[in-house]
């Protein structure tokens, strides 16, 4: 047994190696997908699912990048709809962001703004917001201001000022 342990010591004090020489492995550096439909989970509870016309994923930082997203979150009534012709973020964090201009319909409402950003809560929980410009349209009324946030669990929204409200299809 001491002459096992000597031995493993001594291999390991002299950097010891293979005598075989490893063949160099090229991993590419992205994974291009077309036609993704995905499903997020926490436990046994559903968080989010969709699809992208495309998805690519650098491996070395898990940045992923996808065209023509549609992302559904559960909420208390009924499932949020996040759709963005351009959205991107880091799976390891879940953050992500979309861009060109993002829609997001809930129930009678719906809410658009040129970018959106989703960050995780605590438990599975999360928050969509924005600091641009948004505009909300609801049973016949149009409001409009800068920056919002919104909850897709409860569904409530809260937008920035300042704020101007009127009928919907009415002029300025």
């Amino acid at each position: 047994m001491g002459t096992l342990a000597a031995a493993i010591s001594a291999c390991l004090l002299s950097a010891c190696q293979s005598s075989q020489k490893a063949e160099p492995t090229e991993v590419a550096p992205e994974l291009k997908l077309e036609g993704v439909r995905f499903r997020v989970w926490r436990g046994e509870i559903p968080r989010a699912w969709g699809e992208a016309s495309e998805v690519t994923i650098r491996r070395d930082t898990n940045e992923a990048k996808a065209a023509l997203l549609r992302a559904d979150l559960p909420s208390q009534d009924g499932p949020v709809v996040i759709t963005a012709p351009r959205a991107q973020g880091v799976l390891s964090t879940q953050v992500f962001s979309g861009e060109g201009g993002v829609l997001v319909t809930h129930a009678d409402e719906r809410a658009t703004s040129q970018r959106a950003r989703y960050e995780p809560g605590p438990a599975g929980t999360g928050l969509v917001s924005g600091t641009d410009p948004v505009t909300v349209e609801r049973r016949g009324m149009r409001l409009s201001g800068v920056g919002f946030t919104f909850d897709p669990r409860t569904g409530d929204l809260r937008v920035g000022g300042p704020v101007e409200t009127r009928a919907a299809g009415a002029g300025r």
